[in-house]
């Protein structure tokens, strides 16, 4: 079964557009930066050469490009079956459908609270996304959590074959906003969505309404850079946010009770979910990992200084 399909991948920096912008290291030389810091090839394009290899861009000319060619998409239904399915061969017992409603500390262990049961666990990790806070113990501090609500959409492109895999690679686009977008793959249709476009809501006040405003701007952004990705809308699928104000993952025991760890994925955790999962089991059985996860705890100044000031750079 295949869940990786290689693609390559661009990140686009329209240059003027976000002269005046505090767009921290998401910037052409933030990206260089790291790739060069852990070996990672990659090309350096200016406008004229990305369009010559990609026809179907549009540019106003003093956009900077990386290209890198081992990008590409992961089937996400696909890989979340097959993490279940290796979770049910090691032994996992997996309750679909089964909200946890609260984690409560005992001297015996932690007590997990479903509707239906308490179940008492040794250790417990908590990937709960916009419940955080709901779910951690009572004495827990409170995670200053942005939650947003964002939004993709797909369209019924009529020039399938100038979309394929083959022939369109995924892409970012730092302008003033931030833009990505996909190849048609999964549905006959390309798919376009807004980083950190979407409104505030909590767990409770979040609904599945997609907002008209954001479907608007991103037709305009088509229209002037990728015409041809553009088609009738096939559908809108609305998803949230959880960030921290650093913009960062949240990974490591709770302060309070360290027998239970905590992550959130700041918007971002899907494609690094095999190696969060390793790394979360690691600090719950053992109490250490070897990967670097320094500075992504929850003693850090973004979730303890009352002071910090959020930086969601786009």
């Amino acid at each position: 079964m295949q869940l990786v399909v290689k693609t390559g991948g661009l990140v686009i920096e329209a240059v003027s557009e976000r002269r005046n912008l505090d767009t921290g290291t998401r910037n052409i030389t933030g990206y260089t930066e790291a790739f060069r810091a852990h070996g990672v090839d990659f090309e350096l394009l200016d406008a004229a050469e990305t369009r010559q290899r990609w026809p179907q861009f549009r540019f106003n000319g003093d956009e900077q490009v990386i290209y890198q060619r081992d990008s590409g998409l992961v089937d996400a239904a696909r890989a979340n079956a097959v993490h279940v399915s290796l979770a049910r061969a090691h032994g996992a017992d997996i309750r679909a459908e089964t909200p946890v409603r609260a984690l409560h500390p005992t001297a015996r262990g932690v007590e997990v609270v479903t509707d239906a049961e308490t179940f008492l666990a040794e250790s417990v990790i908590t990937a709960a996304g916009a419940w955080t806070n709901e779910v951690l113990p009572a004495a827990a501090p409170r995670l200053p959590l942005l939650v947003t609500q964002e939004q993709v959409t797909y369209y019924s492109t009529p020039h399938l074959s100038e979309f394929s895999p083959t022939r369109f690679p995924v892409f970012m686009w730092h302008g003033r906003s931030n833009f990505y977008g996909f190849p048609v793959y999964g549905e006959v249709a390309t798919k376009l969505g807004q980083h950190l476009g979407g409104h505030p809501v909590t767990a409770d006040t979040r609904d599945f309404v997609p907002d008209q405003e954001r479907i608007d701007r991103q037709r305009r952004f088509i229209e002037e850079h990728i015409p041809d990705f553009l088609g009738p809308e096939l559908y809108t699928k609305t998803c949230l946010y959880t960030i921290p104000p650093d913009q960062d993952f949240v990974v490591g025991p709770l302060p309070t009770d360290p027998r239970i760890q905590v992550f959130v994925g700041a918007g971002h955790a899907f494609k690094f979910a095999s190696l969060l999962g390793r790394i979360l089991v690691d600090l719950a059985l053992v109490g250490t990992t070897t990967h670097p996860v320094d500075g992504l705890g929850l003693d850090r100044p973004a979730l303890t200084n009352p002071a910090f000031v959020p930086t969601y750079h786009v």
